[in-house]
């Protein structure tokens, strides 16, 4: 059994956006777009690629969980709302999965529920604009537990462009003191997503640990959202972690080699602490390496291992480097 300690998966969405009306574009044809989504309803056992019942098979395991939601599809009473039922179905499911999992907001939270046999499960917000980009509501949502926060998602909003819509354009005044309001709060930036001129913006102004969740290396796969070298070692400089991201957009090719050679690149920048996991799990239709969920998790382990990679080297990316932040 191995650790897993992962920094961005998008299943409290996947479970709420069921059946047709929200199927999005995953799957080639409507009746696979609908089965993609109604096979995900709780958390504690489902069809997509990660639940509680399956995270029992690691040794340890903690799980980010995002709130996430399209801007360009905002609800009649807006993304706030949006974001507090998101939050509230949450809670609700850490309720009902007590003897499985627990709401954890520190690293010692995390190590007690571990130690106990659970499943610990930690919040991250994925686009400001579920929080309308309103600095106010930052300490609302540190009092949720948010560690980890996304400036944007694809969508270009008041902050600052992204690295699909506005990329020349970097962080706003508006975003810059949202980044320091992130920070007087303890919640981390998180980058994936950002633009580039927005990541160098808001590394001249950090005045802690950068993140970048769920992203791979631009070297190894020319893809947007992947990490340039340089954007690699501001975040390693920083002092925070890169997760590997398994969605085969952003790995390049179907194959283990692929997606090893992205661990191989960052190792290779000195990513020894820097790197850790951020599998992107229920916010993509395809993985690599033949992945279909958590459970394949344990390959990437094994496939890195028969490569020569030490046992410690391993527990820093699969647990120890994300740990150290929380």
């Amino acid at each position: 059994m191995i650790p897993y300690f992962d920094a961005h998966c998008d299943t409290v969405y996947r479970c709420l956006e069921t059946g047709e009306t929200s199927a999005l574009d995953y799957g080639d044809s409507r009746e696979e777009q609908c089965r993609y989504y109604a096979a995900s309803a709780h958390l504690r056992r489902n069809g997509g690629h990660i639940d509680l019942e399956r995270s029992r098979q690691f040794s340890r395991c903690a799980q980010f969980f995002a709130l996430f939601h399209d801007a360009a599809e905002a609800p009649a009473d807006g993304l706030w709302a949006q974001c507090r039922r998101m939050h509230d179905f949450f809670l609700r499911e850490m309720v009902d999965n007590a003897d499985i999992v627990c709401h954890c907001r520190t690293g010692r939270e995390v190590d007690e529920a571990t130690a106990a046999g659970k499943t610990a499960a930690l919040l991250s917000i994925e686009g400001a604009d579920l929080l309308d980009c309103d600095v106010h509501k930052v300490e609302t949502v540190t009092h949720w537990g948010v560690r980890l926060l996304n400036p944007v998602w694809n969508r270009a909003n008041v902050l600052s462009g992204t690295n699909a819509e506005d990329p020349e354009r970097g962080l706003s005044a508006k975003g810059r003191d949202f980044i320091r309001a992130l920070e007087e709060y303890g919640i981390y930036p998180d980058v994936s997503h950002l633009s580039d001129a927005g990541f160098w913006d808001l590394v001249h102004i950090a005045r802690r640990p950068i993140v970048a969740s769920h992203s791979n290396a631009r070297a190894v796969c020319p893809h947007r959202r992947n990490l340039t070298d340089d954007q690699f070692r501001a975040i390693r400089d920083s002092g925070g972690v890169v997760g590997l991201n398994l969605y085969l957009h952003f790995v390049g090719q179907p194959t283990m080699d692929a997606l090893v050679a992205h661990v191989e690149h960052f190792l290779a920048l000195d990513g020894e602490k820097t790197l850790c996991l951020g599998g992107d799990l229920d916010g993509c239709e395809a993985l690599a390496a033949g992945m279909t969920g958590m459970q394949d998790v344990p390959k990437l382990y094994e496939a890195l291992k028969a490569r020569g990679y030490s046992d410690a080297l391993l527990e820093d990316i699969f647990w120890n480097n994300l740990r150290r932040l929380i």
